[in-house]
């Protein structure tokens, strides 16, 4: 009697195919989860543990695809101890219940107790919306990294949307891959495009990757939301979430992603900026079922870790001529608020507006206050209405560029005075007063601290004029980077490489690309050239090189 194809099958079932087994198939090795026998197949779940795809979980059946178990060297090797440790962490991941943590082990980075925590609560069922608000530098990133590979281990999250400050897409990209072998696709403007234009028309071009990365001024254009009408998300996460709190589109469209997902995470180190209305939309956006997120809010005390900065001010005494040029910008601002007070038009308010951009430029440097008045007398003396923006500068931006570093040009075409020609002498005085001063006080004792001090430095600043001003007049022997919100993507890690590469020792950076720098390998001195209006943006700052890893104290001089 001739064996049927049900005998033959079996017969090809190798029998060291189990559990904990290293199996090679498809050019790579695996390692054996779980086996499940049918009468002539069996279905083998794997997670890759070769360089190219560890992390990966697989699953394939049995004699489909040939697993040929994976030999054992023949002679015993010496290692070092953290290899030796690290093998004893892929063996205990094996044995574990399903809420275990399994890819915590295989994780290409020492993780801290805490750090487990969010996975732990989403992987037991315990939250299915994550508010992740841990102050900078606590390792956000490798928290939600880790929380996607363990629902990606489990099959949980099939299908990931990751939506990030355009500026943070490459970066976001790197620390999935690098740290947790987890493999991400970009999916931008013209990447949607060249996908329309060879894909069916019954192909959704959001569906061909398991983690997409955009921008969310991406997704929420009208055309966007309707091609993602259909998508049920396994998990959304949302990168810097509190910039998407004010905007109404871009609150809008996360509402809209958010509730056709299964899972959602906001990350944010800055979830309550002092407004109660912005923090209580930022938690609508992960609302569920009624339900608030699940917030992990940890500081360095609260996780037991030391602080290790130092904070002082450099103490700056102006001279003649630049306490001259404050005395008449406060001389003209005094005008105008009194005259506003007396008329209290909606127009006059808006003035006062333009004159608290230009006291804060003016406390940036005197470059940039010259540009800023030279720039309203020449708004002023135009026929142009005054245009009315409500949304000063985008947080997100799919072209890669932000433009929160630049004046508001909309603020400083406003009127504030009714004489509109005795405003413009007003003007013509102060513009004078600003060109008698070159050079600043605050950036030529800036040049000479740089001189001084031979190490690494981060120097940070508000307005793109006032770092351009900076790199003109300093001479750094050892070079200079710049990164500011006018440079695109690639323009950006060129100058991040070129710093922390060692190509030059001083970075100038302003707050709209200095988001999601990490520099803490490289550098331990942040020097602000003004104060922030905001406090959490300072800490921001400082929390650039005062992260997870930096093994020297932190100085930061004001």
């Amino acid at each position: 009697m001739l064996p049927s194809d049900s005998d033959r099958a079996s017969q090809k079932l190798h029998p060291h195919i189990v559990a904990g087994a290293r199996v090679r198939v498809r050019g790579a090795v695996w390692r054996v989860h779980h086996v499940h026998p049918f009468d002539s197949c069996r279905l083998v779940q794997l997670t890759g543990v070769s360089r190219e795809n560890a992390g990966q979980p697989r699953t394939l059946i049995d004699p489909f695809d040939s697993l040929q178990p994976e030999q054992p060297p023949r002679t015993l090797r010496v290692v070092r101890k953290r290899r030796w440790c690290r093998a004893l962490r892929e063996l205990l991941a094996l044995d574990h219940p399903f809420d275990g943590l399994r890819a915590a082990a295989l994780a290409r980075i020492q993780l801290l107790p805490f750090q487990l925590e969010p996975a732990l609560a989403v992987v037991r069922g315990l939250a299915c919306r994550v508010l992740l608000a841990d102050e900078v530098g606590l390792g956000k990133t490798i928290q939600t990294g880790l929380l996607l590979a363990e629902l990606r281990e489990r099959g949980l999250a099939d299908r990931t949307l990751l939506l990030t400050p355009a500026g943070l897409r490459r970066q976001w990209q790197e620390e999935l891959n690098t740290r947790f072998g987890i493999p991400s696709t970009i999916v931008d403007s013209p990447l949607l495009r060249r996908r329309g234009s060879v894909l069916p028309a019954s192909t959704n071009p959001w569906l061909l990757d398991e983690v997409a990365i955009a921008s969310i001024d991406l997704v929420k254009r009208a055309e966007a939301l309707r091609s993602m009408a259909s998508i049920v998300w396994d998990l959304l996460l949302v990168d810097e979430a509190h910039l998407a709190a004010h905007a109404k589109l871009r609150h809008e469209a996360l509402v809209r992603l958010a509730g056709r997902a299964r899972r959602v995470v906001l990350i944010s180190a800055t979830p309550h900026t002092g407004d109660p209305d912005a923090f209580a939309a930022l938690c609508r956006l992960g609302e569920g079922d009624g339900q608030l997120p699940v917030m992990f809010r940890r500081s360095r005390t609260d996780v037991g870790l030391p602080v290790n900065r130092r904070v002082r001010t450099l103490p700056v005494n102006l001279g003649a001529d630049e306490l001259r040029l404050h005395r008449l910008l406060r001389a003209y601002a005094q005008v105008v608020c009194q005259e506003e007070a007396l008329e209290r038009h909606t127009s006059h308010s808006r003035g006062v507006l333009a004159m608290t951009v230009l006291t804060k430029r003016a406390l940036s440097s005197p470059a940039s206050l010259r540009i800023s008045v030279q720039r309203r007398i020449q708004l002023l003396s135009s026929d142009e209405e005054p245009a009315v923006d409500s949304q000063l500068w985008l947080p997100f931006l799919d072209d890669e560029h932000d433009d929160r570093d630049l004046e508001p040009t909309a603020i400083l075409r406003a009127p504030g005075l009714a004489d509109r020609n005795r405003e413009l002498t007003l003007l013509r005085e102060i513009e004078l007063a600003a060109c008698a001063v070159p050079v600043g006080r605050k950036v030529r004792v800036l040049a000479r601290f740089l001189e001084r001090v031979k190490e690494p430095v981060v120097v940070f600043t508000e307005y793109r004029d006032t770092l351009q001003h900076v790199a003109d007049t300093i001479r750094a022997a050892d070079g200079i980077s710049i990164i500011h919100g006018g440079l695109d993507e690639a323009e950006r890690l060129r100058a991040r490489a070129a710093f922390t590469r060692g190509e030059c020792r001083v970075l100038l950076a302003t707050d709209a690309a200095g988001e999601g720098l990490n520099l803490h390998h490289r550098c331990r001195l942040v020097i602000n050239l003004e104060l922030p209006w905001n406090p959490t943006r300072l800490e921001q700052r400082i929390g650039r090189v005062d992260r997870l890893g930096q093994m020297r104290r932190v100085h930061a001089i004001n």
